[in-house]
């Protein structure tokens, strides 16, 4: 694993581990931009508190008349609002919400929690939000192991590399989701403590494994921004090689 790349992980880590204990972890897989849209039209939200009445807000939010871009700012409006019955609204837009709409009404039942949340515990809730979410006090990683040759696994190679990942992700009270194998690569996805020192149990991973020839290749890459398409983690491949 380069020296950059560790010390960006590293630099998270310091991150994670200064977190408090009264934090909150998006669950939901939403894409980053998304979020990023979200948060940003917030920011330059303003609730007018004579027009901008609760029960009109919830009554346009269902409808159906009511335009995408509208229902956007509906949203966002009521999970600004520190009531029950914004959240309730919310909530019950989500269970069957416009097809394009379905993150954003998600990332607005979220920020209506923790808005509710902060009034009644009367103290500022943290929320961790990342592109392939998380549960409990778990966030999920995408990893992904180039081979040092060309070529399928053997069932021992990829026999040995589920078997220790579960070991690992077991031992650090993690979770193990999922392992594809393919030609160039294998891929796996995880679940893990917020405060795991996630870098270090991936050396460990490759330590064991490489024990039986060496067949993974040391520069692994760890995100939690997005699952990537095969033609990414080709291009990530071959400007490492």
């Amino acid at each position: 694993m380069n020296m950059e790349r560790e010390k960006i992980y590293n630099n998270i880590d310091e991150v994670l581990n200064g977190i408090p204990e009264n934090y909150k972890i998006m669950e939901e897989i939403i894409d980053l931009e998304v979020q990023k849209d979200y948060f940003e039209s917030t920011k330059e939200l303003v609730i007018d508190v004579n027009a901008d009445r609760l029960e009109d807000l919830i009554d346009q939010l269902h409808q159906d008349e009511t335009l995408a871009a509208d229902r956007k700012i509906l949203l966002m409006k009521l999970g600004m609002i520190d009531a029950v019955e914004a959240f309730r609204a919310i909530e019950r837009y989500n269970q069957n919400p416009h097809q394009e709409l379905k993150d954003w009404a998600l990332l607005a039942l979220q920020q209506s929690r923790m808005v509710i949340q902060s009034s009644l515990m009367d103290e500022q809730q943290v929320f961790i939000s990342t592109g392939l979410g998380g549960k409990d006090n778990k966030l999920r990683y995408y990893l992904i192991f180039p081979y040092n040759e060309k070529g399928k696994l053997t069932l021992l190679q990829s026999d040995a590399l589920l078997s220790e990942l579960k070991f690992f992700m077991e031992r650090n009270n993690g979770i193990m989701e999922e392992l594809e194998i393919q030609n160039e690569y294998a891929s796996a996805m995880v679940l893990l403590p917020i405060k795991a020192p996630v870098l270090e149990i991936i050396k460990e991973v490759l330590a064991e494994c490489n024990q039986l020839g060496n067949y993974l290749a040391n520069d692994a890459l760890i995100t939690n921004m997005k699952k990537f398409s095969h033609q990414e983690i080709m291009e990530f491949i071959q400007q490492n090689e």
